[in-house]
C-alpha cells in the first residue's frame, strides 16, 4: 500500500512517542480533582490550553473581507510549490509555525518518483493530515498565497490528501463573548471564566424569561 510505503503506518519520523503510550496527568491535577469531588463541586477548571479554541470561545483576529492574507483562523495550512519541491506548513494564529511537511525530508523524498508532481502533492497532504491528527488538530483553514478562487491541479491534489485522511478545511464558528455590567455599575465580569457567577447569571435570566412569559 502507498500509505505503508510513505511511513503512515509507522510512528517513525512522525512523533517521538509511541501511540500505545498513554499520557499521564500531573499529580497536582489529580489532587485538585479529588479535592473538588470531596467538596461536592459540580464544575472544574479545564487547564487544556486549547480548550477555549475547541469550544469556540477563543477570540481570533477577524480582519477584513478584502484582505488578501487570511487572518481569521486558529490554525492555517500554507502550501508552497517550487520547481523541485512541495512544502506544507501548519501555522497557529498566536504560536506561529507548528510543524512542516516537505518533500525535502529524506524519508519522503526517497519514496517518491518525483518531488514536485501531483502525486507528491497528494502524499504531502496525507502526511500533513496524519501529523495534524496525531497532534490533536482535526480542522484548519487552507490558504495558498499564490492562488485565490481557482486552484491548480497540485493544490487540489494536496487538498484531496487532507480530506482523504479526515481533516476538515473549515473551522467552527466563534462564539461572541458578551460582557455584562455588574449591579454596582462599576465593573464588568466575563461570565465564561467564573463558573459561580455564570450560574447566577443564567438563573437570573431564566427567572426574567419566566416572568415575561407569565405576564
Amino acid at each position: 500500500m502507498l500509505c505503508r510505503r510513505l511511513g503512515l503506518a509507522s510512528t517513525r519520523g512522525l512523533c517521538g512517542r509511541s501511540l500505545s503510550e498513554k499520557p499521564v496527568p500531573p499529580s497536582s491535577a489529580i489532587q485538585e480533582y479529588v479535592e473538588n469531588v470531596t467538596a461536592g463541586k459540580d464544575f472544574f477548571y479545564n487547564r487544556n490550553p486549547r480548550n477555549a479554541e475547541l469550544l469556540g470561545y477563543k477570540q481570533r483576529v477577524s480582519g477584513w473581507t478584502s484582505d488578501r492574507v487570511c487572518t481569521n483562523y486558529y490554525n492555517r495550512i500554507e502550501l508552497e510549490k517550487t520547481g523541485k519541491h512541495i512544502t506544507a506548513r501548519l501555522i497557529h494564529f498566536e504560536s506561529g509555525e507548528l510543524f512542516t511537511v516537505s518533500t525535502r525530508e529524506p524519508w519522503i523524498r526517497k519514496r517518491l518518483n518525483k518531488t514536485y508532481d501531483r502525486t507528491a502533492a497528494l502524499n504531502v497532504g496525507r502526511i500533513m493530515a496524519d501529523r495534524m491528527k496525531r497532534s490533536g488538530i482535526n480542522c484548519a483553514k487552507f490558504w495558498d498565497p499564490l492562488e485565490s478562487a481557482y486552484f491548480s491541479a497540485k493544490t487540489e491534489a494536496f487538498m484531496s490528501g487532507l480530506t482523504m485522511e479526515g481533516v476538515s478545511l473549515s473551522e467552527p464558528l466563534v462564539y461572541k463573548v458578551t460582557w455584562d455590567v455588574a449591579e454596582d455599575g462599576d465593573t464588568a465580569h466575563n461570565y465564561i471564566h467564573d463558573p459561580e457567577l455564570l450560574l447566577e447569571y443564567l438563573e437570573k435570566k431564566a427567572a426574567e424569561r419566566s416572568a415575561i412569559m407569565d405576564h
